[in-house]
């Protein structure tokens, strides 16, 4: 890690290169396509309304799945070992001196970086303990064996780190040390109690703009603010960095933040989720795109999105062979194609990009646009294609809610309440089924008032089939 941040320092202190010093500046202010409500402290359902893409070679969507219901929080993902029975963790032997705990069916949770911050800033390592240790006894009292937890949700880190700084939402300020490591008492908590812990990070995303100072001394500090690096490494979009992953010392980064926490902690796998291209603007990469010789912009993003999952893949196994690496993408194939540059179907059926799949199906069974069955049924043959297990990714946070992208089936989150349970049911029926994980920890054990009744109905049905 130090050998690439020295790496990356005299990288910086380089003159540009002539593609980067004679190419227009790419904008500072970009118009993002699913991800625009996407700011550094929201989080937002999965399903946005669908753009069309620029690409005659892919089909435009009509919109499917959003809620007007505000008891969101982020996702995660989880992979498990598809060969071992049930109820037993996996265990095999690794480079590291860890046997990762993972389940042949995934029965899990996303805890995002939002829920944490309840339990967690400004808290003691005693206190912290406590309340982590409390939400995982819910989990494990749902029958919950598997939580997808994020340890970086904006380019920081929820544990020891030399490549990235510690979270705002760990002591109050970006950089802070809050005198313990949560990820440690996480994976001693999680552990205990038999849970497979997956670090949930998203790869791309930075932070506010106003915000980056408190990132002095790390590489995305040089990414945003360095000669030849400022508006082309890290760029603006609506007022939040992202990393852009056209640069192979981007993805060398975010591979190396990947091999920290698997090499240093005893993780039991990797997620990611759909935080890919968070626009579709051609400026975001132009300098990149123009010195890059691809055929079209499209084909020139599919293959940035291809290397960075591959490499991250790669450095998981390198670290550890027994943990997974899962990608949790959006519930409709086609709005990974059309909005986010994510090639899903060749990461499903090619060796070398994923261990297992979480697609996002945030979808009733009437959704006009995106029925769950039939939705469901793509990303079976995807599975079976390729022998990968396929998780259903089920959204609590829909219960009692208005679906306002969802068609003659507006008001069936409303209407019904075992959606979820019937969601499980079917997914159990699939040759790929390789588990369940439910959006999100907060929507499951502390709704909104207006919708806690509803939730409570689809979780007593839902326990029936656990």
């Amino acid at each position: 890690h130090r050998l690439f941040t020295q790496k990356l320092k005299a990288l910086a202190a380089e003159p540009a290169a002539p593609d980067q010093t004679t190419a227009a500046p790419e904008t500072t202010k970009q118009t993002t396509a699913s991800q625009t409500t996407k700011a550094p402290e929201t989080t937002t359902d999965a399903s946005a309304p669908e753009t069309t893409s620029a690409s005659t070679k892919r089909t435009s969507q009509t919109t499917v799945s959003s809620t007007t219901c505000k008891t969101k929080s982020t996702k995660t993902t989880k992979t498990s070992t598809a060969a071992e029975p049930a109820e037993k963790p996996a265990e095999t032997s690794g480079a590291r001196d860890y046997k990762a705990v993972n389940y042949s069916e995934v029965k899990g949770i996303w805890i995002s970086y939002i829920e944490l911050a309840d339990v967690l800033q400004g808290q003691t390592a005693k206190g912290f303990r406590t309340g982590i240790g409390a939400v995982f006894d819910n989990c494990v009292s749902l029958g919950i064996n598997t939580v997808y937890v994020h340890v970086r949700s904006h380019s920081d880190a929820y544990y020891r780190s030399e490549l990235f700084p510690w979270t705002k939402y760990a002591a109050g300020s970006t950089g802070k040390d809050p005198g313990f490591d949560p990820l440690k008492i996480m994976l001693e908590e999680a552990h205990s109690r038999g849970i497979s812990f997956q670090a949930w990070i998203n790869p791309l995303r930075v932070c506010g703009t106003s915000q980056i100072s408190g990132y002095k001394g790390y590489p995305v500090y040089t990414f945003a603010s360095a000669d030849g690096m400022a508006g082309k490494y890290a760029v603006d979009v609506n007022g939040t960095y992202y990393l852009n992953p056209a640069y192979d010392e981007v993805t060398e980064y975010i591979a190396e933040g990947a091999a920290e926490i698997v090499s240093n902690y005893d993780v039991d796998g990797l997620h990611i989720d759909d935080y890919f291209y968070p626009t579709m603007d051609a400026s975001f990469d132009s300098s990149a795109f123009k010195s890059s010789g691809a055929s079209s912009l499209e084909d020139f993003r599919f293959a940035n999105c291809d290397r960075m999952v591959s490499e991250l893949y790669s450095v998981v196994k390198g670290a550890n062979p027994t943990s997974v690496f899962s990608v949790s993408v959006q519930g409709r194939i086609e709005n990974n194609y059309n909005q986010l540059y994510a090639d899903v179907r060749k990461w499903c059926t090619t060796p070398g990009y994923l261990d297992m799949m979480i697609p996002q199906i945030y979808y009733g069974f009437e959704n006009s646009a995106a029925p769950y069955k039939s939705t469901l049924d793509d990303w079976e043959a995807l599975g079976v294609k390729g022998g990968i297990p396929i998780v259903a990714g089920l959204s609590v946070s829909k219960v009692g809610c208005e679906d306002k992208w969802a068609g003659t089936g507006k008001y069936e989150w409303i209407n019904n309440s075992d959606i979820i349970s019937r969601q499980l049911a079917a997914a159990k029926k699939c040759q790929s089924y390789g588990g369940f994980a439910l959006y999100s920890y907060r929507s499951v054990f502390a709704p909104e008032s207006s919708v806690s009744a509803a939730v409570s109905k689809e979780i007593s049905a839902l326990r029936e089939l656990i």
